[in-house]
C-alpha cells in the first residue's frame, strides 16, 4: 500500500497538462493492485494498468512523454520489468493517453493497438490530440481494435468495444481477473462535447448522440472492479490504504453503474440545454 500524501489535482484540465507535463513528480504515486495479476501504474491524474499474461506485459494507456519515468519505476517497484511488455493498448487518441506510446515503444519493443477510428482522426486533426507544444513523438499502430476480435496475450482476453463520443475511436476494455470482471470505459469526459467546444473545433453535435448510444450499450455489462481512465472519476486513489489481504476495495459492482448512469444524465441535460 502507498504511504504518499495524495497529489494535489488541479480541476482545469489545461492545467493538469501543464503540471504532468512540467512537474510530474507532483503526480507521483505508488503502484497498486486492482485485481489480480492487473496494478495501477498511471499517476495522480490519469491511469495506466498493467496486465501480466504469462506471456508479457500488457500495457493500457502510456500517460504523457514527460511521465513515462513515472510509469517504468511504477512498474519496477512492482518487481516487475517494462523491457517485459510485449503490447500496448489506447483508449483514445488524446495525449494524456497516447504521449508515451513513441518512448515505450522505443524502450520496449512493444506492439501498438488502438481503434482505427481514432487513428484516422489523429491524421486529420492532430490539433485534437491536445498536445500543446509538449513533447509527443510519432507513432503508427501496429493493429486495429475489433469488437468482435478480443485482444489475447498469454492467460489474458481483453474485449475491446468501441465507445465513441468523447472521441470518435474511444475504446473500453473489458477483462477477467482473479474471476473478477474488470472494466475500463475508455473516455467518459464531457469536455469535447459542450457547446463552445463544438463550436471552437467544429465537430459535429452529433457526437454527443454518439457518446450517449456508447453508455446505453455498455450500461449493463456486470462489472465488477470499475478502472478510471483518469483515477479520480472514480476515486480510486481514496481506496488504497483500504487494500488489505482478503479484501479489495475496487471489488463494488455499484461503482460501474454510478458512473456510467452519472454521465449518461449529464449527457442527456447537456443535449436538452443545446436544443
Amino acid at each position: 500500500m502507498s504511504s504518499k500524501a495524495l497529489p494535489q489535482i488541479p480541476s482545469d484540465p489545461f492545467e493538469c497538462l501543464c503540471q504532468g507535463c512540467e512537474r510530474p513528480w507532483e503526480v507521483d504515486v505508488d503502484p497498486f493492485e486492482v485485481a489480480e495479476r492487473t496494478w495501477y501504474v498511471g499517476n495522480g491524474w490519469v491511469g495506466a494498468y498493467l496486465l501480466d499474461t504469462g506471456a508479457g506485459l500488457v500495457l493500457i494507456d502510456t500517460t504523457m512523454q514527460p511521465q513515462v519515468y513515472l510509469l517504468f519505476e511504477a512498474i519496477r517497484k512492482l518487481g516487475l520489468d517494462p523491457a517485459d511488455i510485449e503490447l500496448i493498448l489506447i483508449s483514445h487518441m488524446h495525449y494524456d493517453h497516447i504521449g508515451g506510446v513513441r518512448a515505450l515503444v522505443e524502450a520496449t519493443g512493444a506492439r501498438v493497438m488502438m481503434s482505427r477510428e481514432d487513428w484516422d482522426f489523429m491524421q486529420e486533426r492532430p490539433d485534437q490530440i491536445f498536445a500543446s507544444g509538449y513533447p509527443c513523438g510519432s507513432f503508427t499502430p501496429d493493429a486495429f481494435f475489433s469488437d468482435d476480435t478480443p485482444v489475447e496475450l498469454g492467460d489474458r482476453r481483453v474485449r475491446t468495444v468501441l465507445t465513441p463520443g468523447h472521441t470518435p475511436g474511444t475504446t473500453s476494455f473489458f477483462f477477467e481477473a482473479g474471476g473478477l470482471l474488470c472494466g475500463m470505459h475508455g473516455g467518459v469526459g464531457l469536455n469535447t462535447l459542450g457547446d463552445a467546444f463544438l463550436a471552437e473545433s467544429g465537430l459535429p453535435v452529433s457526437a454527443r448522440n454518439d457518446y450517449l448510444a456508447s453508455m446505453l450499450k455498455v450500461r449493463a455489462i456486470p462489472v465488477q472492479v470499475t478502472l478510471g481512465s483518469h483515477p479520480a472519476q472514480v476515486g480510486m486513489l481514496e481506496k488504497v490504504e483500504a487494500i488489505r489481504p482478503g479484501h479489495n476495495p475496487f471489488h463494488d459492482p455499484a461503482i460501474w453503474h454510478g458512473l456510467i448512469d452519472g454521465r449518461i444524465a449529464q449527457v442527456r441535460t447537456l443535449m436538452g440545454e443545446a436544443a
